[in-house]
């Protein structure tokens, strides 16, 4: 009797090495989706799987679940929050979409071998998966382009269009004075006759006396 529940003991002991399952530390998202790797090394090559995805330390609340052929290259599920999985040996690539800030904890990828027999399960130690807040922020581009439309870039060219108009009304203005400052002077000596210059008859040395 002690020799059969030693058996029992050990046959259970290699089941539960039969299958591990890795995942790893942290992982951080983009635009709400992140990409989270659950490796598996088991002894005999499975055909038939599933893999199950699971939130906090304890797995209390299910993500999503899938059942697969390893023979499959991907599967999709559905719901608020989808899970694309990509196969490949050893391990399955979850693409996990349409995660928000509020949902940044750890996960937990639940591993089953259904085919063939024995059945085996094992789950991971978890991951850490950080979901970054959206902000209102604009793009650093989109931040340089609200500046080019900004007011003050509309501003600069009608000040420019002044300047110009003040400096041509400056000129208008001297240039008026200027001939109204003639003009005045013509007025004024306007009764004035005409000075005739006198002729200097040379021939008898006079002209150094006038």
């Amino acid at each position: 009797m002690v020799l059969v529940l030693i058996t029992l003991i050990c046959l259970c002991a290699q089941v539960g090495r039969a299958l591990r399952v890795q995942q790893p530390y942290r992982v951080v998202a983009s635009d709400g989706e992140v990409r989270l790797r659950c490796s598996y090394n088991v002894r005999s090559a499975p055909e038939e799987m599933r893999l199950a995805l699971y939130q906090g330390k304890y797995g209390e609340l299910q993500i999503c679940a899938s059942t697969f052929n390893v023979s499959q290259s991907h599967f999709q599920t559905n719901g608020p929050i989808q899970c694309r999985g990509e196969l490949s040996p050893g391990a399955v690539d979850l693409i996990i979409s349409g995660l928000t800030g509020n949902d940044t904890d750890l996960y937990r990828c639940r591993i089953e071998v259904l085919y063939p027999p024995p059945y085996l399960m094992k789950i991971g130690n978890g991951t850490i998966v950080y979901i970054p807040e959206k902000t209102d922020c604009p793009a650093p581009a989109a931040q340089s382009a609200t500046r080019e439309d900004s007011p003050s870039s509309f501003v600069i060219l009608p000040v420019t269009v002044l300047s110009f108009f003040i400096i041509i009304i400056i000129i208008l203005v001297i240039t008026t004075y200027k001939l109204f400052s003639v003009s005045h002077r013509k007025r004024m000596h306007a009764h004035l006759p005409p000075v005739i210059p006198k002729r200097v008859d040379c021939r008898f040395g006079y002209e150094n006396f006038l």
